[in-house]
């Protein structure tokens, strides 16, 4: 039987493409936990909730996950968005916004870890479930909650079940995490 040795300048180059595939895997992989702008409701948009669906914005939330950076994007038609204080949203109570917006398309800046609330200026829609709260991580922590704790009495539980767009990407992490694992057992081969 007939072994066939590689030259070691072969070797050498079969290195470097497999070390240029992983960086470029890499870096398109940190492209994608850079910051993001959410549309606060997706198509929904930031509205009075139908009656039988007061939880749509906790829902929303619980489906995607916020780090410092990232922004929420309210758009909206004859309304308002206020942030709020715990207090505040709770009571629907809008005499005292952190901030305020009324322009139809408010782009507010997730600038710090934890609890940021938001509120409709109106106290009718927010009473009607137009409100809500948006948990920040800090840059690259992952935990899952169900968040029901942060949620007042007369709001039902968050959903457990995450969006599609947010359970693709713990696949591509897991991808990512393999990897070098992938590229050391092809490089042992050689």
């Amino acid at each position: 039987m007939m072994m066939m040795m590689r030259s070691p300048r072969s070797t050498t180059y079969t290195n470097l493409i497999m070390l240029c595939i992983c960086a470029v895997v890499l870096s398109v992989g940190m492209a994608a936990d850079g910051p993001r702008v959410f549309k606060v409701g997706d198509d929904f948009g930031w509205r009075v909730p139908l009656p039988n669906d007061t939880a749509v914005y906790s829902h929303w939330a619980s489906s995607n996950r916020f780090h410092i950076g990232d922004s929420l994007s309210f758009v909206y038609d004859k309304d308002s968005v206020m942030e709020v204080d715990k207090w505040g949203f709770y009571h629907c109570n809008s005499s005292d916004p952190i901030t305020a917006f009324d322009n139809g398309n408010s782009t507010l800046d997730l600038d710090r870890p934890g609890l940021f609330y938001f509120i409709s200026g109106s106290n009718e829609h927010c009473t009607s479930g137009q409100r809500l709260i948006v948990e920040v991580m800090h840059i690259h922590h992952h935990h899952d909650h169900a968040g029901t704790a942060s949620m007042p009495p007369s709001m039902p539980p968050l959903s457990a079940f995450p969006s599609p767009s947010a359970s693709a990407l713990p696949s591509f992490h897991a991808f990512l995490f393999l990897l070098p694992i992938i590229a050391t057992s092809c490089f042992i081969s050689l």
